[in-house]
């Protein structure tokens, strides 16, 4: 069907057409083929904003206005031509959807119904058949006894391969002023008033009002249908806030307290025992280069050298020796806790013990230790 392009009304006579509006002639311009069946869809449902997109209530005749709306500017004719001219050219080359923006904003600007003519047919080939029957329905009542009888005849089979492709829906609710959405697009507010003209189809129909839960439902129309749907709104549920306050419950478990400063302590110990043994070892090997050495290569302070040397890696040692059998204590202490810890019997406020450990330093030939077990 939609390769089956009908012609637009052509751009020359628009020049007419666009800059007398208020005139009527008496025929369509002979330039302008009969239209034939083209695909459908959306029609622009009020003539002064034409913009596709969102489903309209249909169109119902419009009543005479008291005072006739003052002639357009020149500036408003001029650029009302240009924007058809323009549509009419992409529309000769099938750029539907800019031409569709054209032909609109320059029926904003200058309301001619022959314009009414070519929305209707750029809807058809988007395949907007509700906005389409909109745009030709409206063409035909406001072109009167101005069309020729050919054109008349073929927007009238337009519209009847229109009539299969679009359907009347009429939306109600528990209450009004709750806004209505077909397809998420905004078509009014409860109560509506007449049916929606829509393209066949299936389309989601959102009700919402402020305090009640959002209704959504879809429904799916058949070519000519004529369907009601009526939505019952629930008020939304007070939020209860409950607030739970828990009291932070600080249980030490002395045991675990114990066994952790016990490791740790023994690790200080056996840290320092290697430590010490180290050193020890240094000086003894120290004292055995004296040992060998001539008292000419130290200047007079080989003996010295050899009683710091000999006080120093004896120090050294013991320290080491001392700690070593602490790390085994301690060891031992913290083995027994691990594997058999004792009951906790200190009240949770009681803070825990501080935990154990073990200082060491060396400072002029004397090995300090500080700490406790």
């Amino acid at each position: 069907m939609k390769s089956m392009r009908p012609k637009l009304l052509a751009s020359s006579c628009a020049v007419v057409a666009l800059l007398l509006p208020s005139v009527a002639l008496s025929a369509e311009p002979a330039a302008a083929p009969p239209a034939k069946a083209a695909a459908p869809e959306v029609a622009k449902p009020q003539p002064a904003s034409p913009s596709a997109g969102s489903p309209q209530p249909a169109a119902a005749p419009a009543a005479p206005a008291a005072d006739p709306a003052p002639p357009p500017s020149p500036e408003v004719l001029l650029e009302a031509k240009q924007r058809f001219d323009r549509g009419f050219e992409l529309y000769e080359e099938g750029e539907y959807p800019l031409a569709l923006i054209e032909f609109n904003r320059a029926y904003e600007l200058v309301p001619n119904y022959r314009v009414l003519y070519n929305i209707g047919q750029v809807c058809i080939q988007l395949g907007q058949y509700a906005n389409a029957r909109r745009a030709l329905e409206e063409y035909l009542q406001k072109g009167g006894d101005a069309l020729a009888a050919d054109r008349r005849a073929a927007v009238n089979k337009d519209l009847e391969m229109l009539g299969h492709r679009t359907a009347f829906l009429t939306i109600g609710a528990n209450l009004e002023g709750a806004e209505v959405l077909v397809d998420d697009l905004v078509v009014g507010k409860t109560p509506l008033g007449p049916a929606l003209l829509v393209d066949a189809g299936v389309h989601r129909v959102t009700v919402r009002l402020p305090g009640y839960l959002p209704k959504v439902s879809n429904i799916t129309l058949a070519g000519g249908d004529a369907q009601t749907l009526t939505v019952a709104l629930e008020r939304q549920p007070e939020e209860k806030q409950t607030i739970v306050v828990r009291e932070r419950e600080v249980v030490e478990d002395n045991a675990t307290t114990w066994m952790i400063a016990g490791w740790v302590t023994t690790g200080a110990l056996a840290a320092g025992a290697v430590v010490t043994g180290i050193m020890g070892a240094g000086e003894a090997d120290e004292l055995d280069q004296l040992r060998g050495g001539l008292a000419s290569d130290y200047d007079g302070e080989l003996p010295n050298r050899l009683d710091d040397a000999r006080s120093n890696a004896k120090t050294l040692f013991l320290v080491s020796d001392v700690l070593t059998g602490a790390a085994v204590i301690v060891g031992g202490l913290s083995l027994w806790i691990t594997l058999d810890p004792p009951s906790p019997s200190r009240p949770a406020e009681t803070p825990a013990p501080e935990a154990k450990g073990v200082q060491v330093g060396y400072e002029r030939g004397q090995v300090q230790l500080r700490g406790s077990f």
